[in-house]
């Protein structure tokens, strides 16, 4: 089967037939803030904006503080790009080279506009959500403000920068604390759609998908934390990918194409399943559901070399750490081994005709193990780097 490599725009143009009058594109990486992967990202977001017209990129990064990028990449916002990207992107995804220079790039053609998919805060706090709801509402409810304000305070109370800290904090605060800030958001929610037609037009949605936002990571956190006390059914509840899938269609509602880079497990076309028990819906299966054809998923991945990976550091204020480990050679069944390189660059390969068959691959790498399941369901297209420096 033919790979296309992938090292200038002009290779890209078999993609152009494949991709087709697709809506959204996902684009994955096995692991997160790799140079090789973000590299891939940069080329396929400038195809997909320069030569196939798709006007969003969209990152798996807070929303409410992408609205900072946004404006910078607009031209609306000065600054220095390694401050924008630090105050405008969540995860510490601001930090490499290359994602700074995807945005540097964004701002100096003006082909996309840019986009956060994620709840805010590392799902850590609700405060830059409700902030950015307060500042649309300053003029025009007070009534609202007075909710805003409690929330604030219920809010407040276990926010922290760290997210297992957060639910921590969350999990210790009273009951009745976390039950009133529930009813405050979902009053506020009623409110703010009842009161729409005596709101000011510009600006509505952005509010609206905020406070959104701010609705499902509370109820985020009342699954987590309902499923750490053993409850199933709220352990299948995946709040997060459904508040990124709700971005992706607040960004289609303004008419865009949107590309966006998200880990391949976000992406994928198809649910994960836990524990051989349940499934559960991710960011690409809601797109499908949505869309159909209309979103193609790209999984990104490699060969070997070496790999960020996370392991439990308990005691400590983030509750994980990141580590650097090499990879050993990829699995027998797994896409990697399937796609294994003959050549230096990254190539990209269509999975479709593997699905169903027997013989298709049957896994493919996350962080330094691999999820299990029916790859080319899973994914369109896989790009394989050949070796990851570390």
């Amino acid at each position: 089967m033919t790979a296309i490599p992938l090292t200038t725009l002009d290779d890209l143009e078999p993609l152009r037939a494949i991709i087709g009058d697709a809506r959204v594109v996902g684009i994955g990486e096995s692991a997160h803030n790799v140079r090789e992967y973000q590299q891939v990202r940069h080329l396929l977001v400038r195809f997909l904006t320069e030569r196939m017209g798709f006007s969003a990129v969209a990152l798996e990064s807070g929303f409410s503080e992408g609205l900072l990028v946004d404006r910078w990449v607009r031209g609306l916002e000065d600054g220095d790009v390694a401050d924008i990207a630090a105050r405008g992107l969540t995860y510490g995804f601001g930090a490499t080279a290359e994602t700074r220079r995807l945005l540097t790039w964004l701002r100096e053609h003006r082909h996309a506009r840019f986009a956060g998919l994620d709840l805010p805060a590392d799902l850590g706090s609700l405060l830059p959500a409700v902030d950015g709801v307060a500042r649309y509402l300053a003029d025009t409810d007070p009534g609202a403000l007075m909710i805003l304000d409690q929330i604030r305070r219920y809010a407040t109370s276990w926010a922290g920068p760290y997210t297992i800290a957060a639910l921590t904090a969350y999990r210790e605060t009273p009951p009745a604390d976390r039950d009133a800030q529930t009813i405050l958001l979902s009053e506020l929610a009623a409110r703010v759609d009842a009161m729409r037609p005596l709101y000011p037009a510009a600006g509505y949605a952005t509010a609206r998908h905020e406070l959104r936002l701010a609705v499902l990571l509370d109820q985020m956190l009342r699954a987590q934390a309902a499923a750490m006390t053993g409850s199933a059914v709220h352990a299948a509840v995946n709040v997060r990918d459904t508040a990124m899938a709700e971005t992706v269609r607040h960004l289609l509602d303004d008419g865009n194409r949107v590309v966006i880079s998200a880990a391949n497990t976000h992406l994928q076309r198809i649910p994960i399943r836990l524990g051989g028990t349940f499934e559960v819906a991710v960011l690409g299966s809601h797109l499908v559901a949505d869309l159909g054809d209309d979103y193609m998923s790209i999984a990104v991945t490699c060969a070997g070399g070496r790999t960020p990976t996370r392991r439990p550091a308990p005691g400590t204020d983030r509750g994980v750490e990141v580590l650097t480990v090499d990879l050993a050679e990829p699995a027998p069944g797994s896409v990697e081994a399937l796609l294994k390189p003959d050549a230096p660059e990254p190539r990209l390969t269509d999975l479709r005709p593997w699905r169903g068959a027997a013989d298709g691959p049957r896994r493919f790498r996350n962080l330094d193990g691999y999820v299990e399941l029916p790859v080319a369901d899973a994914f369109d297209l896989a790009v394989l780097v050949p070796e990851l420096a570390g």
